[in-house]
């Protein structure tokens, strides 16, 4: 159900949840004022209580009335934001710790999209993890959000998500940042200004959204070992794979903006076409932007049901 942004604006303000596009994924919104709208969040994607969500904001000065941003750090900000980027700070004020997860730190970001921008503009704050339920591939087209609720979750009406991968996120401790998850601005980018510290926060206790491991995964069992089983391929249009077997293709390898955008849709794909087992080409480069994206499709490698008990791996 598509709605225009006047009628998402009333719903929001009604304690209600709207699907909301971004530049980056789509998000299922809720009024960080409405403890009822946060809880609904939680029941509708079957997110577990521990995964904190990230607020997103439609200024820096709003940003500050709930984080304390480190100095050098909000100089930067001043120049990336809005954009896809995510940073964990103190939190300066109470906040419902079902946001939170009981942390003494907040997730805040300012967003580019400008359909987004104007919602928070006219309803305040809003916490919006990705739109698709917990542990399947992100949203990044109407139709999987219409999959997974049935058609239940009002959409905001406007342009779909550019990126296809969620923010980056950066986490500010003691004067040092730490990557809490790869996204959509290139930690190669964001190291020409910033020192950033690799993560040893472990998924059981997560300090941020998307450290939980079993993530962005479809029902397809994927292997990045063909077999005779295998009965699809994950790849790029402009390689040559020497198989009969469908390819589903990502673009091209060499435009990891292009495989960025069809990610999920993809892995999307592949459960509409009932596909039970598909390989997965790991073989491209893993700097920049193809970094995140190597990083999610080694993710949802999940481990296949042995059918004599136990697992294969």
């Amino acid at each position: 159900m598509i709605v225009k942004l006047d009628e998402a604006v009333r719903l929001l303000k009604n304690h209600e949840v709207v699907a909301v596009p971004s530049e980056t994924v789509y998000g299922l919104a809720a009024s960080i004022s409405s403890p009822t709208a946060i809880r609904k969040i939680f029941t509708l994607k079957g997110r577990p209580a521990v995964n904190p969500l990230i607020v997103h904001f439609s200024s820096l000065e709003e940003v500050l009335e709930y984080v304390i941003l480190d100095p050098k750090l909000l100089c930067y900000l001043e120049r990336m934001w809005p954009g896809p980027l995510t940073i964990v700070a103190p939190l300066k004020k109470p906040l419902d710790t079902a946001i939170t997860a009981g942390l003494k730190t907040l997730a805040v970001r300012i967003p580019r999209h400008p359909v987004f921008l104007e919602l928070i503009r006219q309803v305040g704050p809003l916490a919006a993890p990705s739109a698709n339920r917990s542990g399947l591939p992100s949203a990044t087209r109407v139709w999987h959000i219409e999959k997974d609720y049935n058609g239940l979750v009002p959409i905001v009406e406007g342009d779909p998500p550019t990126h296809g991968l969620e923010s980056t996120i950066l986490i500010q401790k003691e004067g040092v940042l730490e990557i809490g998850r790869l996204g959509a601005t290139s930690i190669d980018l964001l190291r020409e200004d910033l020192i950033i510290l690799e993560s040893k926060t472990p998924y059981e206790t997560p300090a941020c959204p998307g450290q939980h491991f079993r993530h962005y995964s479809p029902a397809c069992y994927l292997s990045s070992k063909l077999s005779e089983t295998t009965e699809a391929l994950v790849g790029f249009i402009d390689v040559e794979y020497h198989s009969p077997l469908p390819l589903y293709s990502l673009g091209s390898i060499k435009d990891p903006i292009e495989i960025g955008q069809n990610l999920y849709e993809i892995l999307r794909l592949l459960d509409q076409d009932q596909i039970k087992e598909a390989y997965v080409d790991l073989d491209f480069p893993s700097y920049g932007l193809y970094a995140p994206i190597k990083e999610r499709l080694s993710r949802a490698l999940v481990k296949k049901p042995n059918p004599q008990g136990g697992i294969h791996v």
